[in-house]
This record gives C-alpha cells, sequence and structure tokens, in this order.
C-alpha cells in the first residue's frame, strides 16, 4: 500500500507518554535535568581539578544542544515520512482544526476551554471518515498533549473513557480511575469515565486480540463521536496500525453497546 506499510513492526515510546511530550516539547524540565547534572559536574571538577570545571559544564551544555538537535530532526522526518503517506493515500493535511474542539464535549477533551488541534489529517481509510491529529492543553498548569483518532460512527455510543495507565497524566484523566481486570491486554488498563460493564464489553477477547498488536492507546466515546487516544511522536507504522486496530475495536463493537448508546441518545432527548 505505502513504503511506510513494509514493515508490520510497531514501536511505542520508551518514555511515558506526557515525559515524551515535556522532552520534545522542549519545556522546562529539560533545563531542570541540565541543571540537576551540571551542577555535581561542577562540584566534582572543583574538588578533582578546578580547571576541567569549565569544561565539564561546557561539553554538557554542547551535549543539551545536540540531544535538542536529534530531536527536531527525527521530529522533522517523521513529519515528512507521514505527509508522504497521507499523500499516497489521498489524505488531506491542515495546519489546525478548532472546529474540531466542539464535537468533542466529554473527557478528556472538555478540561482546558483554551486547548488546542494541530497537525490535523483527514480522510477516508476501511469505508470510514477519519481525522487525526495533535491535542494541545493544560494539565495542572503543565503543557501537554497527546494525539488523536476521530472515527466515524453511524450510531450512537454510551459515555466511555478506557485509557491505559501509561496516558491518564497526559490526557487529564480523573483522579480516581477503575482498574479493568481484561487478560490478554499489555499492561493496566484503567476506566475513567462510564460504565465498568460497558467497558468490559468493549474489550472482550477479538477486540483485545486487534489491541494487543499494537503499542496501547485509549479512546473516549459519547453519542456520535468515538476518538481514540493515543501517545504523540509515533512514527508513521505504529500510526497506520493503531488506525487499523482502532477500526478492529469499533467493528466489533458489540450490539449491546450500540442498544445502550441509543438508549442513552434517546434520554438526553427526553431531557
Amino acid at each position: 500500500m505505502t513504503s511506510a506499510q513494509v514493515s508490520r513492526r510497531t514501536a511505542g515510546s520508551r518514555l511515558r507518554p506526557d515525559w515524551a511530550w515535556q522532552v520534545h516539547q522542549g519545556a522546562a524540565i529539560v533545563y531542570v535535568i541540565w541543571f540537576a547534572v551540571a551542577v555535581p559536574l561542577a562540584i566534582a571538577g572543583l574538588l578533582l581539578e578546578p580547571r576541567w570545571v569549565g569544561w565539564l559544564v561546557m561539553a554538557w551544555f554542547l551535549a543539551l544542544i545536540g540531544f535538542t538537535l536529534v530531536l527536531r530532526i527525527r521530529d522533522s522526518r517523521r513529519r515528512r515520512a507521514w505527509a508522504d503517506v497521507a499523500g499516497q493515500l489521498g489524505w488531506r493535511i491542515s495546519a489546525s482544526g478548532a472546529d474540531l474542539l466542539d464535537r468533542w464535549p466529554f473527557p478528556p477533551f472538555d478540561a482546558d476551554p483554551n486547548a488546542e488541534v494541530v497537525d490535523v489529517t483527514s480522510g477516508r481509510h476501511r469505508g470510514r471518515e477519519f481525522c487525526t491529529g495533535r491535542f494541545r492543553h493544560k494539565v495542572r498548569r503543565r503543557e501537554l498533549g497527546f494525539d488523536f483518532l476521530d472515527l466515524q460512527v453511524d450510531r450512537p455510543l454510551p459515555p466511555l473513557q478506557v485509557l491505559p495507565a501509561s496516558l491518564a497524566p497526559v490526557a487529564a484523566a480523573s483522579l480516581l480511575p477503575i482498574e479493568l481486570t481484561v487478560d490478554g491486554l499489555p499492561g493496566r488498563y484503567c476506566l475513567f469515565n462510564g460504565r465498568e460493564d460497558h467497558a468490559l464489553a468493549a474489550l472482550h477477547p477479538r477486540a483485545v486480540e486487534a489491541l494487543a498488536d499494537v503499542p496501547p492507546f485509549g479512546f473516549s466515546c459519547e453519542g456520535r463521536r468515538f476518538v481514540a487516544v493515543l501517545p504523540a511522536y509515533r512514527d508513521s507504522t505504529t500510526a497506520l496500525a493503531q488506525l487499523d486496530a482502532a477500526c478492529d475495536l469499533l467493528d466489533l463493537m458489540p450490539e449491546q453497546l450500540w442498544r445502550a448508546g441509543e438508549q442513552w441518545a434517546a434520554s438526553r432527548q427526553e431531557s
């Protein structure tokens, strides 16, 4: 299909999603870490050989610059690779998508009124209209973000938010999650909104098989909106594999959830 799909190997980030976001954004925590290492280096230099202090600090400063440049180069390559994939598949790329924010009046998208949507790609995949991009918001005064994938659904779904535990800090989820016991899923998954029986129904064995083949991601849904919540800074191969897995999750959604969604939507209209 595309050059990005030749390899089926997908890999998740080695860092926790909130830490990865901070590092890639060059947030204050990066410089805090730099000073945390530079101060002991300076002290060690003064104790061992004072004339080397400046060189040690300079070397560590150059290491920080080199690390930042490597991140920028990798991000640039990642953007180009995704643009190539989108071009081959006929998808459209835009710089922002502020109108999308009005479509998601549910967690985790409704916590910050100043949230932004950027780097939006829209198109059609496996018969479904979709849009994907990056969601940026504040979580307890920290600038954080994640990737999203909004998939078309033809029938309403009940309110539900299920996330892997690793995504909870970056997605501003509830402080009181319910841990889900689901055999076959990598890592811990938690329920942050909705009913536990609905979450377990969605994560039935066939759905778990689809999710187990890709790095962990979660989802939020309510009514005719289904949005996958994914770690940012993924390569094109991983992004395409997760797009397929999210489509599988919707295709395998049990009928009882669609009926529960219709009942929920009907109750909303009556009230």
